[in-house]
């Protein structure tokens, strides 16, 4: 099935009247208002601003003044629809500016209460009068904006390539009902579960449920009880129209897969959705409901084959790398070059220039088995501020049993072992010259 959506702003007040004083106001009932009609067609709602007897004959959409007073929602969107075909389904008889033979007619009505931070110069939203709330904002140009839409729907018999001409969605089934199509008894069923589908995605119905959530411009508002709104972009109305389409495709899909799988919910307590299905009896319907099938988040789906050739490729891949990088490394390991480089990366380590540092102070005793990490031979040997070479050291106290003696100088203090004081170093017992050890 194909469907078509051509939208465009309607220049609404052509279509207004002026405004009508002291008629009953319909939202508050407490005091008359001013209206303004925009006659498109006489609908079967017509004005709810006022009392339906009070309107015009041809009374499609309206706007009072108790509306621009005291409203306090951005935007107010309604939609009246004209079906190709079924006048008893549709919600207006139009004028003849808007009877179009071979498609379903859609007018969607913006009341527009924003306030924007600047001018738009959209078609739909156009707003360059200055704000009574500020001069710095920027409200409706027009009392109301009006976007009018076809809709159009073609059906196609790919066995013999026959196809219904483009036409509104009761116009398809008529031709489709008059065997136009020559459709198989298969055939008929899917052509049955599409058009129950396409009917649920009708523009009407978005604005219907949706409301004012099915406009793009409801993201610029600055919160959700507020009129403020950014600036819009100067073809917003374009935007519109495409989410519309887009919005009607993806009930299409949802429709389709909720003939074989519908929701499950409550309608109220003790009864829900599931219970107020019609089975079909076709058992072509019964069928295409059990070999429907679709995409879902609850089961994934595996390749064994894709798996076992991942598995295979990746296994040989890394014993490859063993058997033939990994070996080539370890052969270059034991040559000249390699041995030379690991020696002087060694010998020129951060740990290394410690222990010759320290080994110039004196400080002797190093374990260097492992030569990248040396290590002193024995435990509890604490150095505190080496003195400078040459300087003389003298024994400030020694600490029995441990074999630790401290030192001081003009450095600072310094713990030795006894005995592994180098040679090249004085120290001063108590002040006496020390006894020379080589």
């Amino acid at each position: 099935m194909r469907r078509v959506t051509t939208c465009a702003p309607i220049v609404s007040e052509r279509y207004a009247t002026d405004w009508m004083p002291d008629l009953p106001e319909n939202f508050g009932n407490k005091t008359n208002t001013t209206v303004k009609f925009y006659e498109f067609g006489k609908g079967d709602v017509g004005c709810r601003a006022t009392w339906w007897n009070r309107t015009t004959p041809l009374t499609t959409f309206c706007v009072s003044q108790y509306m621009k007073d005291y409203w306090q929602q951005a935007y107010t969107v309604e939609a009246s629809t004209v079906y190709q075909d079924n006048q008893a389904a549709s919600d207006f008889d139009p004028i003849p500016d808007f009877q179009v033979p071979n498609a379903d007619v859609t007018l969607i009505s913006i009341y527009n209460k924003a306030s924007y931070t600047g001018e738009n110069d959209d078609l739909l939203f156009n707003a360059k009068n200055p704000s009574s709330k500020s001069p710095v904002f920027r409200t409706a140009t027009s009392d109301l904006a009006v976007l009018g839409c076809l809709e159009q729907y073609q059906t196609c018999n790919p066995v013999n390539g026959k196809c219904t001409e483009l036409e509104g969605l009761y116009g398809v089934k008529k031709a489709v009902d008059q065997g136009d199509l020559e459709l198989s008894p298969r055939q008929n069923a899917s052509q049955f579960i599409m058009w129950k589908a396409a009917w649920s995605m009708a523009l009407q119905w978005a604005c219907e449920i949706l409301a004012d959530n099915v406009l793009l411009a409801q993201d610029w508002v600055f919160t959700g009880q507020s009129t403020t709104s950014s600036t819009l972009l100067s073809n917003q109305w374009e935007f519109e129209a495409y989410n519309l389409h887009n919005l009607s495709l993806a009930v299409f899909q949802r429709r389709i897969h909720e003939f074989a799988s519908p929701e499950h919910f409550e309608i109220r307590p003790g009864n829900n959705s599931l219970e107020q299905i019609d089975r079909p009896t076709d058992p072509n319907l019964l069928n295409l409901c059990a070999v429907q099938k679709t995409r879902s988040s609850d089961h994934y789906s595996l390749s064994v084959l894709g798996m076992t050739i991942i598995l295979g490729v990746g296994s040989l891949l890394i014993l490859l790398d063993w058997v033939f990088i990994k070996q080539i490394l370890w052969f270059r390991s034991f040559t000249h070059h390699r041995l030379a480089k690991q020696a002087d990366w060694t010998a020129s380590g951060t740990l290394q220039l410690h222990r010759m540092a320290m080994e110039a102070r004196g400080v002797l005793g190093w374990n260097t088995r492992h030569y990248e990490a040396p290590v002193l031979v024995g435990n509890a040997r604490v150095f505190r501020g080496v003195a400078a070479e040459g300087e003389p050291l003298y024994r400030v106290a020694g600490m029995s049993g441990s074999g630790v003696t401290e030192y001081k100088g003009a450095g600072g203090s310094y713990s030795v072992v006894g005995g592994e004081i180098g040679h090249e170093v004085g120290v001063t017992y108590d002040g006496v010259e020390p006894e020379k050890k080589c």
